[in-house]
């Protein structure tokens, strides 16, 4: 558990211990030149009065042991002595090449001037403060420093505290995720909306007739059957709309195939086994309005046959790098106890599957006459009603499965050829 705005507070450190650093080296700056003013002015009024005996007339042997004299002076980067005319009497220092500040004053004798002095005392570099300055730089440092680890210590939460703050980001987080979740449930219905306001204004009729297939009072004896895409990284999202549309178009045509072949096959009249909704991004929806042993074989038999085709498109898509899906299927009647039409409760069922499975949700009188042609599994981890009682496909015995692989190679040779010219 780390202490809060732990950067920032080392970042604010860093910079107090830089402005520290330059006040120190302003100060000592500030102070030093103070300091060499007052000086200067005295070594020149003392220059001027031992050596203003020996420049009328002009002593040059006294006047360079004069200056030598005060060269000894470490803070003396050089000193001149002239005469009234500016010629030099006497030098001196050792330090001649140095930069510094000059001090100048005029040797004055009856009021008359006979000579001049000139003092230059060093002026420290600011790499020569800093060496002079290292023990109250170090101080500074260790003070800063104290001050870092005094904040982690003092300012770093207590384990109630750190446990309060992870609930409240995790609550946080789940009402973000939540509202998140809302917002694409909304985008995702607004543009069901509005592709089934376009769909029923080019097809009214036949949308008319699937609202009024959805909205009839007396569904105790339907059956549904739901087709949708598995599609957990959400890829329906990410393509074109125009390239999912021609996705689909390609699984409607598949669908609309295998319900013919089946009502051929089991002999059912027209509209026995009709499809109430196209495919579109939540799937596809197949009906039968009778619990009849033999519709109820031949909805089974659609789903079958169609998982067999997708899972055949899959494989030849995702080959040329194309988009694809794969699908799952859900067959349902009326739920009374969650109050689910069978619409309703084939649809949610088919959310609980993952790819390839195929799941069944029928009352003991409506599957006890097909339960012999299939094996079944129950459902793992169950969370409902719904899902405790329903089954999953396992297996076909071996006359539905071989009129399954049929079904399927039929629709495929028949379609190859003008597959083949779309994707051409």
């Amino acid at each position: 558990m780390n202490a809060p705005r732990q950067g920032l507070f080392a970042s604010l450190l860093i910079l107090s211990f830089a402005l520290h650093s330059i006040l120190m080296v302003v100060a000592t700056n500030y102070y030093l030149k103070d300091n060499r003013a007052i000086q200067g002015e005295l070594l020149t009024r003392q220059l001027v009065t031992d050596s203003i005996n020996e420049l009328d007339p002009p002593n040059t042997v006294a006047l360079a042991l004069l200056t030598s004299r005060y060269a000894t002076n470490p803070s003396i980067a050089s000193l001149r002595i002239l005469d009234q005319s500016d010629r030099v009497l006497a030098t001196a220092g050792a330090n001649k090449t140095r930069q510094g500040e000059v001090f100048v004053r005029d040797a004055l004798l009856n009021e008359q001037k006979i000579g001049r002095i000139e003092v230059t005392l060093i002026k420290p570099s600011i790499g020569e403060q800093l060496r002079n300055l290292w023990l109250p730089l170090l101080l500074s440092l260790i003070l800063h420093s104290l001050l870092w680890l005094g904040y982690r210590t003092i300012a770093r939460p207590t384990r109630s505290e750190f446990l309060a703050k992870m609930k409240r980001e995790a609550q946080l987080k789940h009402e973000i995720q939540r509202l998140a979740d809302a917002l694409e449930q909304e985008k995702h219905q607004a543009s069901l909306a509005i592709a089934k306001a376009q769909q029923l204004y080019q097809k009214p009729r036949t949308l008319q007739n699937l609202q009024d297939a959805l909205q009839q009072t007396e569904q105790g004896n339907d059956i549904y059957l739901s087709i949708q895409f598995y599609d957990p990284k959400q890829l329906l999202g990410t393509v074109n709309q125009s390239i999912a549309q021609t996705y689909f178009n390609i699984a409607q045509l598949f669908l609309n195939k295998v319900v013919e072949l089946c009502s051929s096959h089991y002999q059912l009249k027209e509209n026995e086994l009709e499809i109430i909704q196209p495919f579109f991004d939540d799937g596809a929806l197949v009906k039968i309005s009778s619990k009849n042993a033999n519709l109820i074989s031949a909805l089974v038999q659609v789903a079958v046959v169609f998982q067999l085709l997708s899972e055949a498109m899959y494989k030849r898509y995702r080959e040329e790098k194309r988009f694809a899906l794969q699908t799952r299927c859900a067959i349902a009647e009326e739920l009374p106890n969650m109050q689910l039409p069978a619409d309703k409760a084939a649809i949610r069922l088919a959310q609980y599957l993952h790819a390839k499975e195929t799941a069944i949700y029928l009352s003991k009188p409506s599957f006890k006459d097909v339960r012999h042609c299939y094996e079944l599994v129950a459902l793992p981890n169950p969370s409902n009603a719904l899902t405790r009682e329903a089954m999953l496909l396992h297996g076909l015995n071996n006359e539905c499965a071989q009129s399954a692989q049929d079904m399927r190679n039929q629709i495929l040779s028949g379609r190859k050829p003008q597959h083949d010219e779309q994707d051409n």
